[in-house]
């Protein structure tokens, strides 16, 4: 589920930017509005939609979600004008970044609780290799088939090869497992005279009133805010350092590597200290590597600064949902892990135009980076903060 949500990730959409552009006569301004208004739309659904996977069963609200991302695909390959075209980044964003990787994350924190962090660690991975192996891919279809047949043909991809296996790994799913397993880890840890580890799951209206979640907050948008806007505009950031557009996409499989390594130790790290111990680190790696392009025009610096932007994503992808998890429970997870999904996605909308809006402001990239470091610095310490209370479960 998590390298099928590819298919609604700025990465990928970002790819067939220029031939849409191109085709409707978009303006930079005009499709990045376009974007904008799908993603936020998108976003205040999802807070409704995500909340949807704790009250029904899994493998049909899987199938149901899927089957509405191939749809997406489908859609944007044949519309016509620009209003279709919001609708479509609408759908996508939905499906695509807001679903299927929802499903992903909710699963794994929700089923394994002693081994949450690795759990969540191995499902990241998928969306690790669609980063690495699909804009290659695309960008040489697009070349020989154009952009339309391409999101169609993505639309294939899913029904015929991914759909069929995602069927398989949910055939023998049972309403049932959830609640064994919730029980099985409760009894386990009463054997050994310790309190269960949620005596109390919060309702997402509980986690609303709840002032640790507010600051919180700005750190867990900040991944979906920065990341989304270097990755849209890092060929603007090469422009500027005088390097070239190849040397900088040429790296993003170091991006992608150390995601998926970064994932896995952070996960066995939580399994080991809690999420609770470990998420206040986890926008380091992010305010190293925007240090990085910040400071340095050297163009082998690049290699380091995707290293450390991979090591943030793998971070956060590990350990933000576990914390959500950790803090509050499982009964309600998808509720809650829906609104941490519409946040996340809302950065990721307004990200770009920030980025964007400061440039055409005569704004020096290097002083938008600097705005972003002060940010993630200032978003750690509120994690700090929150984190200092025990945690509460009953209130």
């Amino acid at each position: 589920m998590a390298f099928t949500s590819s298919f609604g990730h700025t990465f990928f959409i970002s790819i067939f930017g220029p031939s849409i552009q191109l085709e409707f006569g978009l303006s930079h301004t005009s499709w990045g509005t376009v974007y904008l208004i799908g993603t936020l739309c998108s976003a205040i659904i999802l807070t409704y939609s995500g909340s949807l996977i704790d009250y029904y069963r899994l493998n049909y609200y899987t199938y149901f979600s899927v089957t509405a991302l191939i749809f997406s695909c489908v859609f944007i390959s044949i519309i016509s004008n620009y209003f279709l075209l919001i609708v479509a980044i609408f759908l996508l964003r939905q499906t695509g970044q807001g679903l299927t990787s929802h499903i992903s994350v909710t699963t794994m924190a929700r089923y394994f609780t002693h081994k949450r962090g690795t759990a969540i660690a191995v499902g990241s991975l998928g969306m690790a290799i669609g980063e690495a192996l699909l804009p290659f891919v695309v960008v040489l279809l697009i070349s020989v088939i154009g952009w339309r047949l391409t999101y169609f043909s993505s639309s294939l991809f899913i029904l015929i090869f991914l759909f069929p296996i995602i069927i398989i790994l949910l055939n023998n799913y049972q309403d049932s497992f959830f609640e064994k397993n919730f029980n099985a880890s409760n009894k386990k840890e009463n054997v050994n005279g310790q309190k269960p580890f949620h005596s109390k799951s919060f309702t997402r209206t509980e986690v609303l009133k709840d002032f640790r979640f507010y600051l919180m907050t700005p750190g867990l948008m900040a991944p979906g805010i920065i990341l989304t806007a270097l990755f849209f505009h890092h060929l603007n950031i090469a422009d500027n350092k005088g390097w070239s557009h190849f040397w900088i996409t040429g790296n993003y499989f170091i991006y992608s590597i150390s995601v998926s390594f970064i994932a896995i130790f952070i996960g066995a790290l939580i399994d080991k200290f809690s999420a609770k111990t470990l998420v206040i680190f986890s926008l380091i790696p992010l305010i190293v590597s925007l240090l990085l392009i910040s400071f340095s025009w050297d163009p082998y610096i690049v290699i380091i600064y995707m290293f450390f932007l991979g090591a943030s994503s793998g971070f956060t992808y590990t350990s933000h949902p576990a914390i959500i998890a950790e803090m509050y429970g499982i009964k309600y997870l998808g509720s809650i892990k829906s609104l941490l999904s519409a946040l996340t996605v809302f950065g990721s909308a307004i990200g770009p135009v920030i980025f964007g809006g400061l440039m055409d402001l005569n704004f020096r990239i290097e002083t938008i980076l600097i705005y972003f470091t002060i940010y993630s610095v200032i978003s750690t310490f509120l994690f700090i903060f929150a984190l200092q209370k025990k945690y509460n479960y009953g209130y």
